[in-house]
């Protein structure tokens, strides 16, 4: 009697610890002044599973005087039924957290807000050269806040990484949860983060589809996972692709039309946006990053350079911003063809490493 007393009052004080802890993220959410605009999408995520956690599943049916608006968050709402309070208010937590990482935060450091959680998706601890370090009040493109999250995720080993699938369902999947981070889902400009999205999501699928999770999901995943670092590494160098591609089309309107007329300022672009993607590239080439991301940091390495070198030697900011479109336009070969060629071999090896995989998990080693 007295041992079922101790499990009864542990569980209600892990009960009360989860929801104390919910209510703040609730609190502090409510309250948070993102860097980057948040997806709908996104925002969704979180009033659905806050919904579920405060008042359990929605309902069969709406009004049929409801709004779309209305029936937008009641859908959002329907897709997280079935779940328990608590697991909604965990997985309320994660989301938030996420999103901090991904969105940034002006009014705060919410770096301590950021507790990775390993049995639900690739470890998301971020490295201490954080790219909001850079400048508080620089509104930081998703796509670059996300760039160190996804050289931690790349730094996860294989056994976390099946370790993480054992405890990964269909529903709960990682890249399943991921959206373009450079554009609005289903523009012209999210293409390249979608088709990516797409193969990765297939490929998760088919790790999570066996049944037996002892062995022939551990084989399938052992082979995948190379693939996914490989994968993760590709998204690293769309994002830095996107986001320079994006910012020089700024800097020729600019030049050509003018800030009043374009409404761009090209302090932003050559002192704000070109830093940003520099310092993703120094990050990624540091010692202490997995190999696949110092790999895709040293073949960005010469726009670092040459960045660099304009800054060095050209004081004025419409020369230096005009002379780095020029020199991107005179070595077009290596930004479009060698580039990719070097990052097809990336996709290449992986296939080999998880043949290898897949023997060493077959060993047992």
């Amino acid at each position: 009697m007295t041992s079922g007393g101790g499990e009864g009052n542990r569980y209600i004080t892990a009960s009360s610890n989860l929801m104390e802890v919910f209510r703040e993220k609730v609190k502090f959410m409510q309250g948070w002044k993102s860097g980057s605009t948040p997806s709908n999408h996104d925002r969704l995520e979180l009033y659905a599973y806050q919904k579920v956690a405060v008042n359990g599943d929605a309902p069969s049916s709406l009004p049929p005087s409801a709004n779309t608006a209305e029936r937008t968050k009641y859908q959002a709402w329907r897709s997280k039924s079935g779940k328990s309070q608590e697991d909604a208010m965990r997985l309320y937590i994660q989301e938030a957290d996420r999103q901090l990482r991904v969105y940034g935060s002006t009014n705060i450091d919410n770096r301590e807000s950021m507790t990775p959680n390993n049995n639900s998706r690739t470890p998301q601890t971020t490295p201490n050269e954080n790219i909001n370090n850079i400048n508080a009040s620089i509104s930081i493109p998703r796509g670059i806040a996300a760039i160190p999250l996804l050289c931690a995720a790349v730094a996860e080993s294989r056994k976390a990484y099946l370790r993480r699938l054992g405890q990964t369902t269909l529903e709960t999947a990682w890249w399943k949860r991921q959206e373009s981070l450079c554009a609005p889902p289903g523009s012209l400009s999210a293409l390249p983060e979608s088709l990516l999205l797409q193969i990765a999501r297939f490929i998760e699928h088919i790790t999570l589809t066996p049944a037996d999770i002892g062995s022939r999901r551990n084989l399938i995943a052992s082979f995948c996972w190379p693939l996914h670092k490989s994968l993760l590494a590709l998204w690293m160098m769309i994002i830095l692709y996107i986001t320079t591609i994006k910012s020089a089309l700024h800097i020729c309107g600019i030049i050509v039309w003018g800030s009043r007329r374009t409404g761009l300022s090209l302090d932003r672009e050559w002192v704000e946006i070109t830093p940003l993607v520099t310092h993703s590239i120094q990050v990624m080439c540091e010692p202490h990053q997995p190999l696949t991301s110092r790999l895709v940091g040293l073949i960005l390495l010469p726009f670092l350079t040459m960045v660099n070198f304009i800054k060095r030697s050209i004081a004025n900011i419409t020369l230096a911003s005009l002379s780095m479109i020029l020199i991107l336009c005179a070595t077009w070969w290596y930004w479009l063809l060698t580039v990719p060629f070097l990052m097809w071999c990336l996709l290449c090896t992986a296939f080999s490493v998880g043949f290898c995989s897949v023997i060493i998990e077959f060993a047992g080693v």
